[in-house]
Parts: structure tokens; C-alpha cells; sequence
């Protein structure tokens, strides 16, 4: 006799939770499986002895999405939730060694010294340039040079794509990591004329608007997913369990599990798969070899951390904003500092200061990879030259993600659309992380909620009921 669910969810980031708890609310007995020993995928979060709080993944959660909020609150989270402080609106750009302000409103980008005079027009003619290039494979390099100028990319774009995917703009696509920009020059002519006339979607029941908001919780962003498990129940979400085989049976999946006492079988009427890409394409390498192939050629960016802890006494400057990003151009050894208790005061103890230096990336991607101690001084010495802090940290934390960030590179609507594919052939089984439809925690917890519906149409449309407690043979 096997135990039988609803459906099994494999991979216990925020994406997996998400589907989960998305079938869980609707009755359904589902089981996360997950192979190290917690939960939250690159959602870490550490409380130090000294009494910092490190998120060593993800920093903070920034969305105006009213279902996610409202799924934090029925988690209980309310209460938990800390928003950044007004000062992290601010956002520094490195040019020339210095930090410079980014600006957020026409005023501000006429006086930047972000851009040249001759920056900023090319910048303020993009409404005037030919439409040009309808490849959807076109660089994000390309695109934005064609749109906006080289010099507007290389100091605005090149910074913001390094921050958010850790990702090379010669190799991203356009159309996969900014598709609405994409489509409004392809619809326009421009991307400014294409956002101003996009059609409003015609639905019949109007969503709740909110103002994105960033934030975090008391005891860092790991409480989310713990919250969510908690929410599953302890004995529906199994860690230090690997997804060995998967096999279709009837209307049945059977998952092989490498358990504690040699393999394991339990079957599943459905199953989500929410590993990153590499992982879920050999799970489904017997399955479909096309949308294994598709998810292999999916590549990642590896990132280091170092977190560095000071007394508020070495600052001569204060650190009043979100952090500063680094230009490629500017042969720095860091993707982006992060003024980390400038946006949460509550991470760093009284009078004590806590940055996260991150390096690494696409471009780079041999820095991830240097010593904890030639990453740390590394660390120590850009504060030092472009911070102004003094002294020694009292405080250094590394964390190493060799495979941290998905990267949409050319032809990766094509690999998504393989997968699409094969959801659509077999609808009991769909897929959810980070490398579809965006990186950021907010769309990658969309994606797992759309996973779960998707299998609770597939579901329904079988006239499935929740198994509850049965169970069946093999």
C-alpha cells in the first residue's frame, strides 16, 4: 500500500509553498517534499549572536499585489511585517567612484549628473526613434541602446539589470525579461508612446489596487516560508527527502523518494514541480525529453554575500538610502551595496550599521567563487574608498549561491513555451519558480499560486475530490 495525494509538490522554495498552500486552502491533501533541511529555497534568514539578522538570499519583499497580502495576513503575518523606512526610496548608482543619486521625476533626471546633457536628450527622444529591431531575441544591450542611448544604458539600465538578475545585458532577451517594454515599442513604436495607449484588459470583476510597498518581517523574510509550512502542517512538508523518479500510472504519479530508510514510493494524482530548472529537467528527463532539454538550457548566475557589521561610530557618512549599484564600466568587484540597516534599522544592533555587499553574476561570475577571506577584504576595501567607514568590520558573514539567479537568455520564450507544452499535454503536471514570468520573490510566489491553480482546474476537471486521508495501492 502507498500513500496517495492530491497532489505532491517538490521543491520547498517560496514558489513550491506557495502551490502548495494555494491546493491546501481548497481542500486538497498535498505534500511538499524538499531536499535540504529547511524550507524557503534562497529565503535564508540568520540571527547572530551579536544580534544581527541576515538575510543571506533575498533582502526584501517589494509588491503591491493584494493577494499576497492578503495571504500574509491570513498566515498570521500582519503583525510581522516591518516596512523599509522612507530613506530607502533613495537609490545610488556608482559613476566614477561615486555614489550618485538616481533620480525619480523629470527635475530630477534634467539635473542628474547621472547622464550628460547629451544623455539626457537622447534619453527624452526616444518617443522620436524608428521602432527598428522586431527580433524578440534582441539584447537588452541593444534594445535600450537603440531606444534610449548608450550612454542612458551603460549608467542606468546596465546597473538596474546587475542588481535585479545579476545578469549580462548582452545576453539577456528583451522580450523575456522585459516583455511590457518590448511589446509597447513593437505595438508603437516606442516604449514611451506603446505604455501611455496599452489597452486596459477587459474583466469583468476589477481587482483591488494597492501602492507597491517594500518590506520585510520582525525576524527576516525566512518567516514567510515558515509560515506557510506551518500553515501545511509538520507531516505534509518533508525536508531532507530527494525526488529520485517519477512515473506516470494511469491517472496516477508515482514518486520514488530516496527515504531515510532506502527508496520510497507514494503515488499522486498530480504533481508540481518548483526545483530550479537543472534539478526539475532531470526529474522529467523520462517524462518529456524536449522540455527536459528546455529547462537544461535554462542558465544560472552565481552570486556571493558578505555581510558586514560596524559601529555606527566608523561611518563619517551617513548611509541615508536603499544602497549603490555598480556599472560594469566601472571595473568594480562588487554587483551593488546594500545600506542594509538604513532600509530595516532593526537587522543591525543599537548603533551598529549592517551592509550587504553582493558580487558575482554573469559578467563575473568567477568572484562568487574567490576565498571568504579575499571576498571580505574585498568588501572592506570598497567601503572604505566609496563609503567612507573606517576601521575594521566587527562583524563579516559569507554566503555563496552558485546557482542564485535563472537568466532569461536568448531563446528562453521559446524554452518556457516547450514547457507549456507539455503542462498542456499533461495537465497534471506543471512547473513553478523563479525562471518563469520574473526573478523577484513577489513573482516567483505568483508563479507557484498559479502553479496550484492550475492543477486545481486540472483536478476539478477530472471531477477529483480531496483524497483527505485515503489511501491507495500501487
Amino acid at each position: 500500500m502507498m500513500a496517495g495525494y492530491d497532489s505532491v509538490v517538490i521543491g520547498g522554495g517560496i514558489a513550491g509553498l506557495a502551490a502548495a498552500y494555494t491546493l491546501h486552502k481548497r481542500g486538497y491533501r498535498v505534500l511538499v517534499i524538499e531536499s535540504t533541511n529547511r524550507v524557503g529555497g534562497v529565503i535564508q534568514t540568520i540571527t547572530t549572536p551579536e544580534g544581527y539578522i541576515l538575510d543571506c538570499g533575498p533582502n526584501t519583499v517589494g509588491t503591491g499585489d493584494a493577494r499576497l497580502w492578503q495571504e500574509l495576513i491570513d498566515l498570521g503575518l500582519r503583525e510581522r511585517i516591518t516596512p523599509a523606512a522612507p530613506c530607502s526610496k533613495r537609490r545610488f548608482i556608482l559613476i566614477n567612484g561615486t555614489p550618485v543619486e538616481i533620480p525619480t521625476s523629470p527635475v530630477g533626471l534634467i539635473t542628474t549628473r547621472l547622464l550628460s546633457w547629451r544623455g539626457k536628450l537622447r534619453v527624452l527622444a526616444e518617443p522620436f526613434i524608428n521602432r527598428g529591431s522586431t527580433d524578440p531575441d534582441e539584447s537588452v544591450a541593444a534594445f535600450f541602446t537603440r531606444r534610449i542611448g548608450a550612454e542612458a544604458t551603460a549608467h542606468l539600465l546596465d546597473p538596474f539589470v546587475a542588481g535585479v538578475y545579476a545578469g549580462d545585458p548582452q545576453r539577456l532577451s528583451t522580450a523575456a525579461v522585459f516583455p511590457s517594454l518590448w511589446e509597447a515599442a513593437q505595438r508603437s513604436g516606442s516604449i514611451v508612446r506603446g505604455m501611455l495607449s496599452k489597452p486596459k484588459p477587459k474583466t469583468q470583476v476589477s481587482e483591488p489596487k494597492m501602492r507597491s510597498r517594500t518590506f520585510t518581517f520582525r525576524g527576516g523574510l525566512a518567516e514567510w516560508p515558515r509560515a506557510l509550512a506551518q500553515a501545511l502542517g509538520a507531516g505534509n512538508v518533508w525536508t531532507e527527502r530527494r525526488v529520485v523518479k517519477l512515473q506516470p500510472r494511469d491517472s496516477w504519479w508515482e514518486v520514488t523518494i530516496d527515504g531515510v530508510n532506502g527508496p520510497e514510493t507514494l503515488i499522486s494524482r498530480s504533481l508540481i514541480i518548483a526545483t530550479p530548472a537543472f534539478t526539475a529537467a532531470d526529474l522529467i528527463e523520462s517524462v518529456d525529453q524536449r522540455a527536459a532539454g528546455a529547462l537544461r538550457g535554462i542558465p544560472y548566475a552565481p552570486v556571493a554575500v558578505v555581510h558586514l557589521g560596524f559601529r555606527r561610530d566608523q561611518i563619517s557618512q551617513e548611509l541615508s538610502g536603499f544602497g549603490v549599484l555598480a556599472p560594469s564600466s566601472e571595473q568594480r568587484q562588487f554587483l551593488g551595496i546594500l545600506w542594509t540597516s538604513s532600509i530595516f534599522p532593526h537587522v543591525a544592533p543599537h548603533d551598529h550599521v549592517l551592509t550587504t555587499t553582493l558580487s558575482g553574476g554573469a559578467i563575473r561570475p568567477e568572484l562568487a567563487e574567490r576565498s571568504d577571506e579575499t571576498l571580505i577584504e574585498a568588501a572592506i576595501r570598497d567601503h572604505h574608498q566609496l563609503l567612507g567607514i573606517r576601521g575594521q568590520p566587527i562583524f563579516t558573514h559569507v554566503t555563496r549561491w552558485r546557482t542564485a539567479i535563472a537568466q532569461y537568455t536568448f531563446g528562453h520564450r521559446e524554452r518556457i513555451a516547450t514547457l507549456v507544452q507539455l503542462e498542456q499535454r499533461l495537465p497534471t503536471i506543471q512547473f513553478a519558480g523563479s525562471y518563469r514570468d520574473g526573478v523577484g520573490v513577489p513573482k516567483t510566489w505568483a508563479s507557484g499560486v498559479q502553479a496550484g491553480e492550475r492543477i486545481a482546474a486540472a483536478l476539478a476537471a477530472h471531477g477529483t475530490t480531496a483524497v483527505s486521508t485515503e489511501t491507495a495501492s500501487g
